[in-house]
């Protein structure tokens, strides 16, 4: 921070976890300094709670916050949760270096903040990365993420213990959209497939002219007699039972 930070005892307490008691003790103790502000208020900096606290002084702390849709941009609440994760850093009285932002699906691969976010925990620029809920850094493979950001010396720090109904919605959203791509994909391979073996089948009873224009009326006939096969197929249990149970009729009453 370009200015130092001062607080009063009653917040200084509540960040430090302990009463206001027990920070006149320390300070008749010489163990923090105090300030005194023109009203006569007792007052502590940042620094001095960070040094009894033992955190150290340069950790650079981000914030990355993330929506999934316009619409909740122009509601504010991206504005919002960023708002909140500042408030929070405050209150924790983390030094915010730098603040991530975007709108984006939580299963997208291919967020540019997230990358920014990720090169410079490779350079070992920050320390700690602070998120309001796990899917907000990424709603599938988070733990993935914790473990590799680790490996940098970087932790993530979840704000919030209870989701919001809202998320409930973009999780909705991004489960739709797995079942989209995957479905595309599926289909996509059978489709290719089926015209592939398709391709060959003409190549094959056309003496490999099935890529010319003269042949239409053979590629329609191929298409038919596919889909006749197709069709017998599915008929042909039931007309062989019928046909069997016709024939011991016969033998039956041949024999009789």
């Amino acid at each position: 921070m370009d200015k130092e930070e001062f607080m009063p005892i009653g917040k200084a307490a509540r960040l430090m976890g302990v009463t206001t008691q027990t920070i006149r003790r320390w300070q008749k103790a010489g163990k923090i300094e105090e300030v005194r502000s023109p009203t006569n208020r007792r007052l502590y900096s940042l620094r001095e709670i960070q040094r009894i606290m033992g955190q150290p002084l340069s950790q650079r702390v981000v914030l990355y916050a993330r929506v999934s849709s316009a619409k909740q941009i122009a509601d504010g609440n991206l504005d919002r949760q960023v708002q909140r994760l500042q408030n929070y850093a405050q209150q924790q009285g983390y030094e915010v270096t730098r603040i991530f932002q975007q709108q984006a699906s939580g299963i997208n691969e291919k967020r540019k903040q997230l990358a920014q976010l990720l090169t410079l925990a490779e350079q070992r620029q920050i320390h700690k990365v602070l998120i309001e809920y796990p899917d907000r850094l990424a709603r599938f493979g988070y733990r993935y993420l914790v473990r590799y950001l680790a490996s940098y010396g970087v932790t993530i720090e979840v704000t919030q213990k209870t989701e919001p109904k809202s998320s409930q919605e973009e999780f909705v959203r991004d489960l739709l959209t797995i079942v989209t791509v995957f479905s595309a994909r599926l289909y996509g391979a059978r489709s290719h497939e089926f015209r592939h073996q398709t391709q060959k089948l003409m190549e094959a009873m056309t003496g490999g002219e099935a890529g010319g224009h003269g042949h239409q009326d053979d590629h329609a006939s191929i298409h038919k007699e596919m889909n006749l096969e197709s069709t017998w197929k599915i008929r042909c249990p039931r007309r062989k039972s019928a046909a069997h149970g016709g024939q011991s009729a016969h033998s039956h009453l041949v024999g009789g």
